[in-house]
């Protein structure tokens, strides 16, 4: 009786000269993308492999002809970084986190709003008015002579008309568009990303912190991302018709960020700050630091169960940022100087000029003589 493989099986013989080959490995291209997500972005490997996976076949021309070059869907809570992941990805292509398309599925809810995206057709009254979003130029606005590539978001999907669904339907699965005009619009140079909070309210409940980040979650529960993901993707089967999942290239369930995590996401925001001093004093900029007792309230203050970490720009803009700033307009900061930001115990901020270490002065006043 033969020992050989079963149907449906695979055997590969094992050549004696055969070399072995690494089929997981990234060219430089796409590990120098890699380099930038992963420094930027916490806790979401699982989006960042999928974005880098599809760049790399796209790289070396092997991106499935007549479509997109990708379709990707992002589930999970509201604030945990879906978005963000488009923006970071935006900086990394083009020096540029708003160099993509962003269409708010929330506001084509009427039929009639289409009009807004493809134009109205000729004939209709405000024809010539209205400008349509999708235009092939608009889709080629960000290309480069050695990147020809398109970002298009469709925010909240969810929330799309049927008019709107169709719409999306046709391009996912053919790359392309007709216009009011009859203008055709080729997308197979797009990657389209998707974003939806379907199932959130679950997620909420199962993530004891909050919707998108466990802030405090007294018991660590090891499965909770693996039941966040059964939980969204049965929420997104429900919801969404078998021809629009079968469309899908990949389904990203974003992860709830741990207390830690949030902590690097703090860390980062708060280089933004410094970077954005140093581009505008100059090179002999002032740096400032935080106290562990300012980041956690920072934390504390920034993070919201409802809307997860959404908020900690808008609390570092408005209690770091804004301080900074008026240092700078009175003159109570120099070139060189350092800015420790603390709390008192009533809550409030104190600001105040310490010796900077060396790594804290601007490159250009260690370097003075």
């Amino acid at each position: 009786m033969s020992s050989g493989p079963k149907p449906g099986n695979f055997a590969f013989l094992e050549e004696p000269t055969a070399q072995p080959l690494d089929a997981t490995r990234h060219g430089e291209a796409t590990k120098e993308i890699e380099g930038f997500l992963r420094s930027r972005i916490v806790g979401q490997d699982a989006a960042v492999d999928a974005v880098l996976e599809i760049y790399q076949i796209f790289l070396v021309g092997m991106s499935a002809p007549d479509r997109p070059i990708g379709n990707l869907l992002f589930l999970g809570p509201t604030g945990s970084g879906k978005t963000y992941v488009i923006e970071v990805l935006a900086e990394a292509l083009f020096g540029n986190p708003h160099a993509f398309i962003k269409v708010d599925c929330a506001e084509f809810q009427e039929h009639h709003e289409i009009a807004k995206l493809i134009g109205s057709p000729p004939g209709y009254i405000g024809h010539m008015q209205t400008q349509p979003i999708l235009t092939q130029e608009a889709l080629t606005r960000w290309h480069t002579d050695k990147l020809k590539l398109t970002l298009l978001l469709f925010d909240e999907v969810e929330k799309a008309s049927e008019s709107l669904w169709q719409l999306m339907l046709g391009i996912l699965d053919k790359g392309s568009l007709t216009l009011g005009d009859n203008t055709h619009v080729d997308f197979s140079k797009c990657v389209i990303f998707m974003t939806s909070n379907v199932g959130a309210p679950e997620m909420s409940r199962l993530a004891e912190g909050g919707l998108g980040f466990a802030v405090q979650a007294p018991i660590e529960d090891v499965n909770l991302d693996e039941k966040i993901t059964r939980t969204a993707m049965e929420a997104a089967r429900r919801k969404f018709s078998p021809e629009f999942m079968n469309r899908l290239d990949k389904v990203v369930v974003f992860k709830t960020l741990r207390p830690e995590q949030l902590e690097q996401i703090l860390e980062l925001e708060l280089a933004k700050v410094q970077r954005r001093i140093a581009g505008a004093v100059g090179p002999n900029h002032f740096t400032f630091r935080c106290t562990p007792e300012i980041k956690q309230w920072l934390l504390r203050e920034g993070t919201d169960p409802k809307y997860g970490a959404r908020h900690l720009k808008r609390v570092i803009e408005k209690n770091i940022v804004y301080g900074l700033a008026n240092l700078v307009a009175t003159g109570q900061v120099n070139g060189g100087d350092c800015v420790s930001i603390g709390i008192k115990a009533d809550g409030g901020l104190t600001f105040a000029k310490i010796a900077a270490t060396a790594s804290e002065e601007p490159a250009a006043a260690r370097s003075a003589p």
